[in-house]
């Protein structure tokens, strides 16, 4: 019985030691500040906002099968690109750099299975060529 009536009277002790009581005053708030915003030249904004929007709707993408046959420093890409280019002229051939590699990615194909016969043959002169899944804009097709 006596555990429980201490139990009880510090339970309501600590009930009232917790209650607090704080008005705020806002006239003594000294980081309620007001600022006005003052937009200038908004219709430059607008003219380079309407230029990217014309220059990324020329850039139509289309989903494609490509071919990587390098991955790592500037310079094997380089050099890969350059023995592709020698072994097949009329492929189109791109160097790209996503960091950390830069990539060495060949021609681009409607199917997979069109993707995967031009990979026996690319395989022969480029052991660690793979298919994989990108877009290409249509210029460069």
């Amino acid at each position: 019985m006596k555990i429980r009536t201490l139990l009880i009277s510090t339970l309501l002790m600590s009930m009232n030691s917790f209650a607090q009581e704080w008005e705020y005053n806002e006239s003594l708030d000294s980081t309620k500040t007001s600022q006005v915003v003052k937009y200038i030249n908004t219709h430059k904004v607008d003219d380079l906002l309407e230029k990217k929007r014309r220059v990324y709707s020329d850039q139509s993408l289309v989903k494609c099968f490509r071919i990587q046959i390098y991955s790592g420093s500037r310079t094997g890409s380089t050099e890969s690109l350059n023995k592709f280019k020698s072994t097949f002229p009329s492929v189109l051939v791109e160097t790209s750099y996503e960091q950390p590699y830069f990539k060495t990615k060949v021609a681009a194909f409607r199917t997979r299975i069109e993707a995967e016969r031009a990979l026996l043959t690319y395989k022969k002169k480029f052991k660690a060529a793979f298919i994989f899944e990108g877009k290409v804009s249509l210029k460069q097709l």
